[in-house]
């Protein structure tokens, strides 16, 4: 299962390239690193689901039946849910973002672990430029994603919020 999901993820993001010029499946890999080495968060569905987690942002021919078919419901239910419409623009963007938020709060913990486990690895990029305003991003994160962490009182949750606030120390002094 991680294998197929490595496999899929690096081909649907081989020539993407993300503002700090990097590769983008880097991303990924790091995202799923994060889980396994630094959290000991061994689960092969939440794995496969961190390096899929932007399949279908990313691709036109794979969908959430590609993805249930060859892994399984539940991944494909979790990449679901991690999943925004990211071609709106303005209004409708905005609506976009805060129906994500909600559909977040209300899914299960792995799709939770795995969202702050991939904004975890975008504040670890922010001062090489990965998004366009930090300190925007930074807000948007404790406005809207933090909230999700005090009412799981979750222990992963936690550590990776105090990680997440020890490198916004970091950027701010």
């Amino acid at each position: 299962t991680i294998l197929g999901a490595f496999e899929m993820a690096s081909h649907v993001h081989e020539y993407q390239v993300r503002n700090d010029s990097t590769p983008y499946f880097w991303h990924i890999s790091r995202v799923a690193r994060i889980l396994i080495h630094e959290l000991r968060y061994i689960n092969a569905d939440v794995i496969s689901s961190a390096l899929l987690h932007d399949v279908l942002e990313d691709s036109d021919i794979i969908t959430a039946e590609v993805i249930k078919f060859n892994f399984s419901p539940y991944i494909s239910y979790i990449v679901e849910v991690l999943t925004k419409n990211i071609r709106l623009t303005g209004e409708q963007r905005e609506i976009e973002d805060l129906d994500y938020v909600e559909r977040l709060r209300y899914s299960s913990i792995d799709c939770i672990i795995v969202k702050f486990v991939e904004r975890l690895d975008n504040y670890r990029c922010l001062e090489f430029g990965v998004k366009r305003n930090p300190f925007r991003y930074i807000e948007e994160t404790e406005l809207h994603y933090y909230p999700m962490a005090v009412q799981e009182q979750h222990p992963l949750l936690s550590r990776i919020v105090e990680e997440m606030d020890r490198i916004k120390r970091k950027l701010l002094s």
